[in-house]
């Protein structure tokens, strides 16, 4: 099957082709238009703003990405949620009446599952796919959830964050310490400067706490880590860059060791065949290394993590998901949902 699908739950708008590939999904197109650039200066995402420029660019993604496999495709999909209401209608009323104009099935995507699905994307049918049962780590600006995978209909959800999503987390300590937005790869920046020196100048000066991470369930706590840098930025004279950056990187170094620390609990608990993440924190290079070293550590326990481009917001993992997993739906009964579940 190859079918058009049609991302648009935040910032960005994005379509693309995908079909069936093996037991995996193979990226024909894939388009992405970010606002990105234009929320920098006001340090996080403005709804209407993102909105008025997905309306701009909604027909020329889906033109570009679609280019000479109209007669092909055979399926539109579309994320309905979770996400911004003025952004979620912009791609649901597009994908809606494409399906209509072109007589063909509609499937609504979970933009959350759609993040999990983008482990299964390939670049060849003999690439190896997550095996089920499945143990997953969503992390991005609005989750932090660990789910349980027993097919790819069967979801679970065993753990997660009480308080702030790690997306959040990083892009508000990145303000704490003027570091711009957004605040994952800006505090990425400032980690890569860090050198060994540093660490020994300023790894006790500036530890920072775990919330929860010896506590015995999966659940996860960042707003009070948040709340520490926010302390130690007070307590600071003369916030020099060598002092920020290293405070940036203790920042992430605390996320990393929480992340790992609760889904390593949650293999011991279910010992899937398989471990994944997925979200834009994926993208995270500490978090991506960490948990891959310790997942493997366990005998016949594989990891997954899709690649970079695949890890923030984008088509190609909603059409992964709707051949993974397909949900269709009468065409005037899909509505956008902004508070969808992640299960």
């Amino acid at each position: 099957m190859r079918l058009l699908a049609i991302e648009s739950t935040c910032d960005e708008t994005a379509a693309a082709v995908v079909e069936n590939c093996g037991a995996g999904v193979k990226v024909v197109t894939n388009i992405v238009a970010s606002s990105v650039l234009m929320h920098e200066k006001y340090g996080g995402i403005v709804p209407e703003v993102a909105a008025r420029e997905q309306i701009k660019s909604i027909v020329p993604v889906i033109k570009e990405a679609v280019g000479d496999e109209k007669e092909n495709i055979q399926t539109v999909a579309v994320s309905y949620g979770p996400g911004l209401m003025g952004s979620l209608l912009v791609g649901v009323e597009a994908a809606k009446t494409l399906a209509w104009a072109w007589q063909k099935p509609l499937l609504a995507v979970n933009h959350m599952a759609g993040h999990v699905f983008a482990n299964w994307i390939v670049e060849s049918a003999d690439k190896e796919v997550p095996q089920f049962p499945v143990v997953g780590l969503v992390v991005s600006g609005g989750h932090t959830d660990i789910v349980l995978m027993k097919s790819a209909k069967e979801w679970q959800w065993i753990g997660g964050t009480r308080d702030d999503a790690v997306g959040e987390a990083f892009d508000k300590t990145a303000r704490l310490l003027n570091l711009g937005y957004p605040g994952g790869p800006e505090i990425q920046k400032a980690v890569d400067r860090v050198t060994p020196e540093m660490k020994d100048k300023y790894g006790k000066e500036l530890k920072l706490p775990r919330p929860m991470i010896n506590e015995e369930g999966l659940e996860m706590s960042f707003s009070g880590l948040k709340a520490a840098v926010a302390k130690k930025v007070g307590e600071i004279k003369e916030m020099t860059e060598e002092i920020r950056d290293s405070l940036a990187w203790q920042f992430s170094e605390a996320v990393v060791d929480i992340l790992i620390s609760k889904t390593m609990k949650a293999l011991e608990i279910y010992h899937p065949k398989s471990v994944l993440m997925a979200g834009g924190v994926a993208a995270n290079k500490q978090l991506r290394e960490g948990l891959r070293a310790a997942v493997e550590s366990v005998d016949g326990t594989k990891f997954f993590c899709p690649e970079l481009k695949y890890c923030g917001d984008n088509a190609a993992m909603v059409g992964a998901a709707a051949i993974m997993a397909p949900k269709e739906v009468k065409i005037v009964d899909l509505k956008p949902n902004p508070s969808l579940t992640t299960v």
